[in-house]
């Protein structure tokens, strides 16, 4: 009884995870085939479905235009089925029997670079979500800013070790400007066991440090991974050291786009050094680990889940463009072939690859959903 009475209990808490996942999930999809469509229809072409998760319909509606704009059962992705597309896959169909009116309106008989224009749409608009979101979020409670000086140099760090004391102003590190601490930090997490040059202010004169941050191995409460650098140096905790730099609709939408660059930047070097076998697959997270952390994110309010809907959109935009066939950026690649040589790819080869591409895709899913499993 005490059993049954415990797992009731934490049916609230599921629920609440359930309805954060399903809420970002369908922002980021439902923007990703917006751009799809948007761009599509611009190039004339026609829209058979739009449709926001898969499975059993929910809800439907078709238009004026002959789209049915439709809602199913499981939030788990969703599609934009054009005119002329054999399945979800973005296949022309081979039975393809449309009058006059109709085949102008078929993705496949349009020009390669409109449909290069309406393939890149969907992860270009994942893009635009983050820095509308991040930009949102600058304009409405402006960036905290802590200044570059240092309040604490912990024993036996390499901040202590190589000179490094309470009051020093970071200036530079490795010839890039520092102007906060949170840069500072960014910096040093980024690089572990690389030479820094640090360009300090101390006492009114500059002085030159160099030193190697060390390397830190830590986890987050859901069991992944990081490799970190530290030098072992902490804020000033006096408030007349933080301030608040607000943000109009051009700064914060130029910061959005910085944030978006920056966050992009670090999702490609870790899909290279783990290509490389330089970084661990701790990091790659499944459907089960979003859910988690979706969750959890939940409880720290709006913002916090805005930022991660962000930071998702992101690495959809990225894993997109992947020169996989079946993902948008496995199509990019056959019409690049296309305007390479002027023809299309034999469709023979374009099916094999298709083939090939929704087995891995299956393979990578039951992989990173076995590392969920065993984080448990």
């Amino acid at each position: 009884m005490g059993f049954i009475q415990d797992l009731f209990s934490y049916i609230p808490l599921l629920a609440q995870y359930f309805l954060a996942f399903a809420l970002l999930i369908t922002v980021v999809v439902f923007f990703h085939e917006l751009g799809h469509y948007l761009i599509g229809r611009f190039c004339g072409i026609g829209v058979e479905t739009f449709s926001i998760g898969m499975g059993k319909q929910l809800w439907g509606r078709r238009d004026k235009s002959g789209t049915l704009w439709r809602v199913a059962l499981l939030p788990i992705g969703g599609y934009v089925k054009f005119y002329g597309d054999a399945d979800l896959t973005g296949k022309k169909s081979p039975n393809l029997d449309l009058g006059e009116d109709e085949d102008d309106k078929n993705f496949h008989t349009k020009s390669v670079w409109k449909k290069i224009a309406t393939t890149a749409a969907g992860p270009i608009f994942n893009f635009l979500l983050a820095i509308i979101i991040f930009a949102g979020i600058f304009i409405y409670r402006g960036e905290s800013i802590v200044q570059p000086f240092i309040g604490e140099v912990l024993e036996n760090s390499p901040a202590h070790n190589f000179g490094l004391k309470k009051g020093d102003e970071v200036i530079s590190i490795n010839g890039q400007d520092i102007f906060s601490f949170n840069e500072l930090r960014s910096f040093v997490i980024e690089n572990p066991e690389k030479e820094l040059t640090i360009n300090i202010i101390r006492d009114g004169s500059t002085i030159t440090v160099s030193l190697f941050p060390e390397l830190i191995v830590d986890r987050d409460r859901f069991g992944t991974e990081y490799k970190i650098g530290r030098i072992g140096v902490m804020a000033m905790q006096d408030p007349s050291y933080h301030s608040v730099r607000d943000h109009n609709v051009i700064s914060g939408f130029y910061r959005g786009i910085e944030e978006t660059f920056n966050l992009s930047g670090k999702i490609l070097s870790y899909l290279k050094n783990l290509f490389l076998g330089r970084e661990s697959i701790d990091q790659i997270g499944g459907p089960i680990k979003i859910v988690q952390i979706t969750g959890e994110i939940s409880n720290y309010g709006i913002i916090a889940l805005l930022s991660l809907i962000a930071a998702i959109s992101v690495n959809l935009g990225i894993v997109n463009l992947l020169p996989i066939p079946v993902l948008d950026g496995g199509h990019l690649l056959y019409y690049s072939i296309e305007v390479l040589f002027g023809k299309p790819l034999n469709p023979k080869v374009q099916e094999i690859g298709m083939q090939i591409g929704m087995t891995i895709l299956i393979a990578l899913m039951l992989f990173v959903t076995f590392l969920d499993i065993s984080r448990l």
